[in-house]
């Protein structure tokens, strides 16, 4: 076989080109002439090979290289930050204002793409961040161009597809829907986040957002429904559970004016209301408000909630004494009275029947009594005898019964 470099047939002279060869060797043997020179083997052919070899693939690696470089170059990825840049980055993603519904590769991926773009001597000279010593410090200053910028960078650095930015955003303000976040779209939603999240240096990007809120109100904000309220009775006192109704998109609260709750958490708020004696109402007046995410506010209208302290009531309690002589079987009562006024007075009046009598065989009697601090209050022991019949003691409004066996 043939080499296909063709080597061969150089080394190896054809049948020709010997028998002209040796019939030269003769004739200059005979005429006395010095013979032919020998043909030298080409030894540098390999060395040839190899370099043109060597040549080819370095073009081969060079235009390799150079399509790489040139993707970097128009998709920005033209390697590691370094030095100032990749502090400035560092601080950006670890330091500055950054949401919480933003992830940290998604904050790096932003910060690089910022000094990328802006470089790290542009944010410092916009006062985003200052030299510290062989490092940077963040300052927090945003021109508004800067700032809507870098909110863009967060939003196009959400991973999961083109509108994962929206489903971020719609979850973080409380959305029902994305789809009008599209509408508005990303500049813009870039632009109210700004706004609302950054400190800036100018007032540039708040006229610009007009569009962006109107549109986003027409889509979210509604007037909510009025709260409701479970009330629960207790002493001297109302218990009001005041709850703001469900809203689809925004964060509801309860406005109550001065009114001061005494536990819970928006939208749920609980009321402890004193009241100065039993059976009293007490209202709170309260209205549902709805906040959305770029500072619209919906409020609705007011209503009174209200309830009522538990009634004052009175009831015949037995009291420890002994019996006086002669009247071994005796039974000593008094009535006691919850609910009042600190220090309301009142008289109690007894009216036995059957065999129950008062001091005095008296058909009724009567005694007086004043509330401690506490509105509570209780009659002196009233001695009892009879086996049969009923005592009713009674203060306006308020009655207790005992009834002998």
């Amino acid at each position: 076989m043939s080499d296909p470099t063709g080597s061969t047939a150089q080394q190896q002279p054809k049948p020709t080109e010997l028998a002209n060869a040796a019939a030269e060797e003769a004739r200059r043997r005979r005429l006395g002439l010095p013979p032919l020179p020998r043909r030298r083997r080409d030894r540098s052919r390999p060395v040839r090979l190899a370099l043109r070899w060597l040549v080819s693939v370095g073009v081969l690696v060079a235009v390799a290289f150079l399509g790489t470089s040139a993707w970097a170059y128009f998709t920005g990825e033209i390697g590691p930050l370094r030095g100032d840049e990749k502090d400035v980055a560092r601080t950006l993603a670890l330091a500055g204002d950054t949401p919480a519904w933003a992830d940290p590769e998604q904050i790096r991926c932003a910060a690089e793409t910022m000094v990328k773009d802006t470089g790290s001597a542009g944010l410092a000279d916009a006062g985003v961040v200052t030299k510290a010593g062989s490092g940077f410090s963040y300052a927090g200053e945003w021109p508004s161009a800067l700032g809507s910028q870098w909110y863009a960078e967060l939003l196009d650095c959400a991973d999961g597809g083109a509108n994962s930015w929206s489903r971020q955003v719609a979850d973080a303000w409380t959305l029902d829907d994305p789809r009008c976040l599209r509408e508005v779209g990303r500049p813009a939603i870039a632009g109210v986040l700004a706004v609302t999240n950054l400190r800036l240096t100018d007032e540039d990007l708040a006229a610009k957002n007009v569009d962006a809120i109107t549109h986003l109100d027409s889509c979210y904000a509604r007037t909510p429904e009025a709260p409701v309220a479970a009330a629960a009775a207790g002493y001297r006192e109302v218990t009001l559970k005041v709850t703001a109704p469900p809203v689809t998109s925004g964060i509801a609260s309860i406005d109550d004016g001065a009114t001061q709750p005494t536990a819970g958490e928006d939208p749920e708020l609980t009321y402890t209301l004193p009241v100065a004696k039993g059976g009293t109402e007490a209202c709170v007046q309260a209205t549902t408000k709805v906040t959305y995410a770029w500072g619209t506010v919906r409020a609705g209208e007011p209503a009174k909630l209200c309830g009522k302290a538990a009634a004052a009531r009175m009831e015949w309690h037995t009291v420890e004494r002994s019996c006086p002589k002669g009247k071994p079987k005796c039974t000593y009562m008094a009535a006691y009275v919850e609910g009042l006024a600190d220090n309301q007075t009142m008289t109690v009046t007894y009216r036995p029947t059957g065999d129950f009598k008062c001091a005095g065989k008296k058909p009724t009697c009567t005694v007086k009594i004043k509330a401690d601090a506490n509105g509570k209050a209780r009659t002196p022991g009233l001695m009892v005898t009879g086996k049969k019949g009923k005592v009713v003691a009674s203060a306006g409004s308020l009655k207790a019964t005992y009834a002998g066996s």
